[in-house]
């Protein structure tokens, strides 16, 4: 990106924070204003002459209402769904999904093609799973409107996981979640593109932080000042394709170019390839984590666990899963893993995603 452009973006970054100022003298519910620094709790700090590796977990749609809540309830166990990958995530030292409702039992059903809203005390499951952030920033957040929204992240908020990409207004819903693992400082930012527009926050409204491009653009350049490592993770893209559009491809590179060390997308329940981008990776779709479809593809997905040293991000490895019957998260065994599609080199000058550019991942790490 052009020095000019990022300076221009950097002004109306600040402009954008100048204004939160003036909206964060409204009254507000507790939980709804823009996060600032969290803390997710890590073993001892090694000494100075030691360089800790921190290992950043990512998953895919967890949908908890529906069928999934449905059997969390007749066997009153909200953990269920995480269960029997609860040790892998546990091995992490964060812990990220995209969360594909509200947690709430407020507001009224605004009859979507899927309304999504799942029993408050789902919450615990999420929480006995380790999981420390969480984008609300998705096309079923707002299926119960502001009021299920706004209680969902108060609840989030009260449990101690931190929600990403809503808010009481649209400086909340896009203001950087900031969170520090040890002596790393990381910010997110989560947005979505897929209708209904009208959960986009507005000035006055609650609601998700929708994804304009030159807005996500200036939002990235100011949290590249707060932070070591920015993450973006946008809600985005065709449901059920096996490949990005060319737009989400040249948006990427551009949020890349922006600031941005790493991309994690969601919303078409499929896996779509991972691209290396100036050194970066960008994850189009993880596919679903826990979801209640029907479709055979959308029973598996990756988890992608990320090393960082030195506030940098070392390597990248995918962890495919599948889905079971229970609506159950599970380590995919060996034999049962279908190849991954992994963009190997630098994609070409034309920005677009070919075929015959992708190779095979086998399970093994990706270093940079």
């Amino acid at each position: 990106m052009q020095k000019n452009q990022c300076l221009r973006m950097d002004f109306l970054a600040a402009m954008a924070v100048g204004g939160w100022c003036v909206l964060s003298l409204l009254p507000s519910p507790a939980g709804s204003t823009p996060p600032h620094s969290n803390s997710v709790d890590n073993p001892a700090a090694p000494s100075a002459t030691e360089s800790r590796e921190y290992t950043l977990l990512f998953t895919g749609d967890v949908m908890l209402s529906r069928a999934v809540g449905s059997r969390m309830k007749a066997q009153n166990d909200w953990s269920l769904p995480f269960r029997l990958i609860a040790d892998t995530l546990h091995s992490a030292d964060l812990r990220y999904c995209n969360l594909e409702c509200p947690v709430s039992d407020r507001g009224r059903n605004l009859h979507h093609l899927y309304s999504f809203r799942a029993d408050p005390r789902a919450i615990d499951g999420l929480k006995a799973a380790g999981f420390d952030v969480v984008s609300q920033a998705n096309n079923h957040s707002y299926d119960w409107g502001p009021e299920a929204l706004l209680d969902s992240l108060e609840r989030l908020y009260a449990a101690g996981i931190q929600p990403v990409g809503a808010g009481q207004n649209i400086l909340a819903a896009r203001y950087p979640l900031l969170v520090r693992v040890g002596d790393l400082r990381i910010a997110f930012l989560a947005y979505v593109n897929i209708d209904p527009k009208e959960a986009a926050a507005g000035v006055d409204r609650p609601g998700v932080a929708w994804l304009d491009p030159a807005q996500a653009l200036a939002d990235i350049c100011f949290a590249r000042s707060l932070a070591d490592l920015v993450i973006v993770c946008p809600h985005w893209g065709i449901e059920y394709a096996l490949q990005p559009t060319h737009d989400q491809v040249g948006l990427a590179h551009q949020m890349i170019d922006a600031g941005a060390d790493i991309i994690v997308g969601s919303h078409p329940h499929v896996v779509q390839p991972l691209e290396k981008y100036h050194h970066h990776w960008i994850a189009y779709s993880l596919g679903n984590f826990i979801f209640d479809q029907k479709d055979t593809p959308t029973h598996r997905g990756l988890m992608l666990r990320v090393m960082v040293r030195d506030k940098q991000i070392t390597g990248v490895l995918p962890l495919a899963i599948r889905i079971n019957s229970r609506f159950q998260a599970v380590l995919a065994p060996v034999d049962d893993r279908h190849p991954q599609p992994i963009l190997a080199e630098e994609t070409p000058n034309d920005g677009l995603l070919r075929t015959d550019h992708l190779a095979v991942c086998t399970g093994n790490s990706i270093v940079q």
